[in-house]
């Protein structure tokens, strides 16, 4: 957070003439003549012989680096895409005219079981539709790898980097065989600006994965899967007017919000009538609020400067899920680690999402 919150070329050995002495002619029973053409005969066969292994070298399968993918890619069978498509929740009841414009051009990708479909960090810009297998969502985090969800057949995938500075969030492996559709990002987003549903649609997706990269972190590392789901499903969506405040000064609250559209200020009081501190807080970040857990009243204000959108904890909320979950309460620690501590109670730091 700021305050404005590839194998080597192989060696080629060069052939060296060499001096080589006049034969030395020994007494033999054999003629000489004959002794010569069995000397031609064995020379041209050890000349064949190298010939050959020469050729068995050069035709040979060479090794694959282990960074590129080992799967087969042909051209979609139009129809099956289709199917495949409408299949997804995200992409149902869309007229057949924009399906069939964005599966022109689709690739279908058979990849093998262990073999990684993408990898964190690499360009996007595509998204994938699985036909038929499961591939295992994961995430790096110091050192360690987080398993975010399994997809199989109907879902989508990848569709997240696409809206994140295109860069790959996580990892995608399959689980056992699986066949994928490609999909151009670039038709998706033509189709975008033009259909509000489906704009409506990927907008909730974009808010759950930016919770998903949150509970990845080392904050909720003590929790299971299931209880990271049940964090995620308590957040709720929330537009912000211009000057709305999230927090103000005097307030005892618990809150966890992750900033989904726009910038948050988070505004330090000011102190014998000086400027208050201000730091900002913008999409993929995240802001934590622990004054009920201290039981100490906030001594800012958090608010936003113009219209922004927020994906947030309430007090209610997290204190419920306190009950279920003690492990929660090392959060306070937690967070002075891993964020950025703007006050006592006051917390910020991101969601480590590549690209933002």
């Amino acid at each position: 957070m700021n305050d404005n919150l590839r194998p080597s070329a192989p060696r080629v050995r060069s052939r060296v003439a060499v001096p080589i002495e006049p034969p030395m002619l020994k007494p033999s029973l054999i003629p000489y003549d004959v002794i010569q053409e069995l000397e031609r005969e064995a020379k041209q066969l050890k000349l064949r012989a190298e010939a050959l292994e020469g050729r068995e070298a050069r035709t040979a399968p060479q090794p694959v680096p282990d960074d590129v993918p080992i799967f087969s890619e042909v051209p979609a069978d139009r129809e099956v895409a289709l199917l495949a498509l409408s299949q997804v929740a995200m992409f149902k009841d869309l007229p057949r005219a924009s399906l069939q414009t964005m599966v022109e051009g689709a690739m279908q990708l058979e990849v093998p079981d262990g073999e990684m479909l993408f990898t964190e960090g690499e360009d996007a810009a595509s998204f994938f539709v699985v036909v038929d297998g499961t591939l295992e969502i994961v995430r790096e985090k110091e050192g360690r790898q987080v398993a975010l969800r399994h997809v199989s057949r109907t879902e989508a995938i990848g569709l997240f980097g696409l809206f994140s500075a295109q860069i790959r969030a996580a990892s995608a492996r399959a689980i056992g065989d699986s066949i994928v559709l490609e999909i151009s990002g670039t038709k998706l987003q033509a189709l975008l600006e033009r259909n509000d549903v489906l704009h409506n649609r990927v907008l909730q997706f974009f808010r759950e994965r930016l919770l998903e990269a949150l509970m990845s972190t080392k904050l909720f590392s003590d929790i299971d899967s299931i209880a990271r789901a049940r964090l995620i499903g308590r957040f709720k969506n929330r537009d912000l007017a211009a000057g709305e405040a999230l927090l103000n000064p005097g307030e005892v609250s618990n809150l966890i919000a992750v900033v989904t559209h726009g910038k948050v200020i988070l505004e330090e009081r000011s102190k014998m009538g000086g400027q208050p501190k201000q730091f900002e807080a913008t999409t993929g970040q995240f802001l934590a609020v622990t004054c009920a857990m201290s039981g100490l009243p906030s001594k800012m204000r958090i608010f936003t400067p113009e219209f922004a959108t927020v994906s947030v904890l309430t007090h209610k909320d997290l204190n419920e899920l306190l009950r279920d979950y003690p492990v929660l309460r090392t959060l306070p620690a937690k967070l002075a680690e891993a964020a950025r501590q703007l006050d006592r109670d006051v917390f910020c730091g991101s969601t480590g999402v590549p690209g933002l």
